[in-house]
């Protein structure tokens, strides 16, 4: 196996695991509201090394939540949905990448594109699996919009920010790798 394969993989396995711990730490409030922590390893990798690498770590990521029991599962389209395909499609982000993603309109630009794709997949979830928890006298589509749109624009906010601070410190993390 080439060099740089093997440091791709190696890439990828070490953002899906920093990913998971992180998503022990994630502030959950009241089973609706998240500040997810763990779409910052995955949004630098898919800055670092593109779509395929991004969608990659995205897809072991949640096999982990899965595997390790970790996921929410109402049924098994719901767990693919949420589990699957919203961490992968976050690696989309990398579309956005440049040689040097490191200046922050590229950082912005990719933390809220990746997250929001993650966050339509929530919101899907939302209105046709946990509708029937809405908030008394809210519709499923008003209580998914909300909850998921709460939740993605802090989580795209806070991995904003977090990436700027790394950018500043250490902006060869945000170099393209092929």
């Amino acid at each position: 196996m080439h060099h740089s394969k093997v440091l791709a993989l190696t890439e990828t396995a070490i953002a899906a695991a920093i990913a998971l711990v992180l998503s022990f730490l994630s502030i959950n409030y009241a089973q609706v509201f998240y500040l997810e922590l763990a779409v910052i390893p995955l949004l630098i990798l898919a800055l670092r090394r593109g779509v395929l690498w991004g969608m990659s770590g995205g897809l072991v990521f949640g096999l982990l939540l899965i595997v390790l029991g970790q996921a929410t599962v109402l049924t098994p389209v719901q767990v693919v949905l949420e589990y699957i395909i919203a961490p992968v499609s976050l690696g989309l982000a990398g579309i956005l990448r440049q040689k040097d993603s490191s200046k922050p309109q590229i950082i912005l630009t990719l933390a809220f594109f990746g997250v929001l794709i993650k966050y339509f997949w929530h919101f899907i979830a939302g209105v046709v699996f946990w509708g029937q928890y809405a908030w008394k006298g809210w519709g499923a589509i008003p209580y998914s919009l909300v909850a998921n749109g709460v939740s993605g624009l802090a989580t795209a906010t806070l991995a904003s920010l977090v990436l700027l601070l790394i950018s500043k410190g250490a902006p060869q993390i945000f170099q393209s790798k092929k």
